[in-house]
């Protein structure tokens, strides 16, 4: 079997990595470890707080670890919205052109950056929130709003696809969970969703992430 990592950005998606998408990589011959929350800050005591992103050397050091790892993958989910200003490849990801391009090209510099024959960089487009509008009626029933569903298909009508929900202060993916439905609670309700909704209604409606998940899933087709 495969082992792989992932160094993701918090506890909503380590939950997620853990409930969700671990399970369904079993299935194909490829186990996850548990995975690596970002360090936010290292104590000189030892230990310190972990979750967020706020430079690139922070992220370094979180991943140049999992990468002495002899014989596993290694993987990330970070979003691609609030990443910080000095992430390589950035601002020019950040310019004009269609999302999905400027993210797969900002992935690739992030894969030069590493330079390790066995890692698959990943950042949600445009951020974990963007696939709970993949399925409006079962985010309407899981908070009980009347009419929820309706404006959750306008925002993504509007958008043009749940991943296409840009990076603006207001209209990011979270930003508009939070102005439709204000109980939301991001490390409870954002991965029950996910996993309500189901992997194979993200993926069709998210070709971004249907991309990584197929790629992880094909790393057990070469297991020994």
């Amino acid at each position: 079997m495969t082992r792989l990592l992932i160094l993701v950005e918090g506890q909503s998606e380590e939950i997620f990595v853990k409930h969700t998408l671990s399970p369904h990589l079993a299935q194909h011959g490829v186990y996850v470890a548990a995975p690596i929350v970002l360090w936010t800050k290292r104590l000189p005591s030892g230990g310190g707080f972990r979750g967020g992103v706020s430079n690139w050397n922070q992220i370094l050091r979180s991943l140049r670890p999992l990468m002495c790892d002899g014989d596993a993958w290694v993987s990330t989910l970070i979003d691609f919205y609030g990443l910080p200003q000095d992430f390589p490849g950035l601002q020019t990801a950040l310019g004009v052109g269609p999302a999905h391009d400027n993210v797969a090209a900002l992935q690739a510099r992030f894969a030069e950056e590493m330079n390790h024959d066995r890692f698959i960089p990943f950042l949600a487009l445009h951020e974990f929130e963007a696939w709970l509008f993949s399925a409006p009626d079962v985010v309407e029933a899981h908070f009980g709003e009347a009419r929820l569903a309706e404006r959750l298909r306008s925002a993504v009508q509007a958008a043009g696809a749940p991943e296409l929900m840009n990076h603006g202060a207001t209209t990011h993916p979270k930003a508009r969970l939070h102005s439709l439905v204000s109980s939301y609670k991001e490390t409870s309700d954002g991965p029950t969703l996910v996993d309500t909704i189901g992997l194979t209604t993200v993926r069709e409606a998210c070709p971004h992430f249907n991309g990584w998940l197929s790629r992880l899933e094909a790393l057990g087709a070469n297991a020994p």
